[in-house]
């Protein structure tokens, strides 16, 4: 006796057929109700993209938004296509991708946008895409430069982001109230610390930056002096092996200079670990792949959301670890160790114990990765674009060297006094212009209203919760209004004090004919728009030895060699191969060096 009725096999659901409204409960909707629920439904999930970054390291929230919520509508849909469910779902997620797409471009551009009164590319007003592209080109700054010409100084480069090149909110803009902005997301990773400058919590940044005050000082700083001195010294020695006396007429000084201040900052962060000028290169690869790590940060950062799915990439992830590894192994053996001087990687461990919370290993890892980075890249790209511009403009070059040799007699001793170095004036007034056409971070000082706050006031313009801000150095050091005359030519006078004798500003390039007349026009030179170390509270640490270094390093190369441009290569080159990739980057500067003695 069987108790179960047999059910005829024909009557029984196939599995698609678990995917019928009638199976799962879906009420019959009109067609045209489906649609208007398909729309609905890509209209709030725009609402909540509106008020919250996509965020792709909280992956089922994304599931959620963009896969199951128009599930809903598929469903629905399937009792209009009965006969082809893939085209029921097809049909549902087109419609709601393309809703949800159009929505986005119609707020960006409508006047109730937060931005809709400031001008910009159309393409960058919808999508940060625009900035990535010109970013990956590697001509950023000069991108910038030409929209502030032709836009004025608020520029809305992006959907909730505006470039302002104006030196009267560089104070509001750069401090209290606007830490790091959202391009700081792409730079950090969920399983390490942060390092500094990526730090968007002002209170956390306070907390660590302090290690970094106390890391530069005066004080900290003059016992870093003997270590600059040593890899200098170094630096000239390897040059010199290279120079005309040894047969050589064509060196790459920006290279060497590179390998200079990468040796220089793994000794200060790691206590060591990079040989690039004893090696004659990047052995171990470790530079090569930061380099083109930072290159891909740089397009990646102004799509922050993106940047966790590329961790997820074999050769991106291979490339992270790699250089974290290095950094670990550095770190934990000068843990083991001990520290033979105070030098920064002192500090960051806070051998004094004057933290009250001990730094962790992963941020002491992080900020001594960030001090090789942050310390060689920007410093030797100044110190290269300097050379060249002296070598560009031969009085110049005479004039600074003539000093030098004034300062520091030959044979009577290396250029390392720095007091006497600081107050040389036409070496100070070189750098600076140095650093005036080629700043290390040319464009993208980027900051937004502290999180909680509801926006900040910017000048006249207020600034909502969520909207980026850049204060691009490139655009102010060229603006006529900040620097002129010849606000696009090197012209170290105008950093020289009023009644110092001027040559005239617009000598031709590679030239020194006629260079005899003086210049007494009138002559702007805005400090308070001249911020190559940034500004506020987030501005760069190591100041104070960057300026140290630049100094040691030209007054010692100017006074042991003489330099030239190497046959074949053109001058020109130089400037076209500059690049943004966040820090400024260079190409090859090929000199003849000839050894004054």
């Amino acid at each position: 006796m069987d108790s179960f009725t047999k059910v005829p096999s024909e009557s029984l659901p196939l599995p698609m057929d678990l995917l019928s409204p009638h199976v799962i409960g879906i009420p019959q909707l009109a067609f045209h109700d489906a649609v208007l629920l398909d729309v609905a439904c890509a209209l709030a999930v725009h609402a909540i993209y509106r008020r919250y970054e996509p965020d792709t390291s909280l992956p089922f929230v994304q599931i959620i938004l963009l896969i199951a919520t128009p599930s809903l509508p598929a469903a629905v849909f399937l009792r209009h296509f009965e006969t082809s469910r893939g085209l029921a779902v097809l049909t549902a997620f087109a419609l709601f991708y393309v809703t949800l797409i159009a929505s986005i471009v119609f707020y960006r551009l409508s006047p109730w946008h937060p931005l809709a009164k400031y001008p910009g590319p159309l393409l960058a007003k919808i999508s940060k895409a625009w900035a990535s592209y010109h970013t990956a080109k590697g001509k950023l700054h000069l991108d910038l430069k030409k929209l502030h010409e032709k836009y004025g100084r608020y520029v809305r480069i992006g959907p909730n982001e505006l470039s302002v090149a104006d030196a009267s909110v560089i104070s509001s803009a750069l401090s209290d109230g606007m830490p790091k902005g959202p391009m700081w997301k792409a730079r950090t990773s969920p399983s390490t610390a942060p390092t500094l400058i990526a730090i968007r919590s002002s209170q956390e940044h306070a907390r660590r930056r302090k290690r970094w005050n106390r890391a530069f000082n005066s004080s900290a700083v003059k016992g870093y002096e003997q270590v600059v001195q040593k890899r200098a010294l170094q630096l000239v020695s390897e040059l010199e092996k290279r120079s005309v006396k040894n047969g050589n007429q064509s060196v790459n000084l920006a290279e060497w200079i590179s390998f200079f201040a990468t040796d220089f900052m793994g000794d200060m962060a790691f206590g060591g670990g990079f040989e690039l000028m004893r090696d004659g290169g990047d052995k171990e690869g470790v530079w090569t792949v930061l380099e083109s790590g930072m290159r891909t940060a740089a397009i990646v950062h102004h799509v922050p959301w993106i940047m966790p799915l590329l961790r997820k990439l074999p050769f991106v992830s291979r490339d992270l670890l790699r250089f974290r590894r290095f950094g670990i192994g550095r770190a934990e053996a000068r843990k083991v160790n001990g520290s033979l001087t105070r030098d920064l990687f002192y500090h960051l461990i806070d051998e004094d114990n004057v933290e009250k919370v001990a730094p962790t290993d992963s941020e002491i890892v992080s900020d001594g990765s960030l001090a090789i980075i942050a310390g060689s890249d920007t410093t030797s790209t100044t110190l290269s674009g300097l050379i060249y511009y002296l070598m560009s403009h031969p009085l110049d070059y005479r004039r600074l060297q003539n000093e030098i040799d004034y300062a520091f007699p030959p044979g009577e001793g290396d250029p390392f006094d720095t007091l006497k170095l600081s107050e040389m004036p036409f070496l100070n007034a070189v750098i600076n212009e140095a650093m005036r056409l080629q700043p290390p971070v040319p464009t993208y000082l980027q900051r937004s209203p502290e999180a909680g706050t509801g926006g900040k006031w910017i000048g006249d313009s207020y600034i909502s919760e969520g909207t980026a801000v850049i204060v691009p150095p490139y655009i102010l050091f060229r603006d006529p209004a900040y620097f002129s005359p010849a606000p696009n030519n090197f012209w170290p006078d105008r950093w020289l004090p009023h009644d110092a004798v001027k040559r005239y500003p617009y000598q031709s390039d590679f030239e020194a004919d006629a260079l005899s007349n003086n210049y007494d026009g009138e002559i702007v030179t805005n400090s308070s728009a001249f911020i190559p170390f940034s500004y506020g509270p987030a501005n760069c640490a190591g100041r104070a030895l960057a300026l140290t270094e630049m100094r040691m390093v030209v007054a010692l190369l100017m006074q042991k060699f003489e330099l030239q441009f190497a046959p074949g290569y053109d001058p020109n080159d130089w400037e076209e191969h500059l690049e943004d990739f966040f820090v400024l980057c260079n190409g090859p500067l090929l000199v003849t060096l000839t050894p004054r003695m």
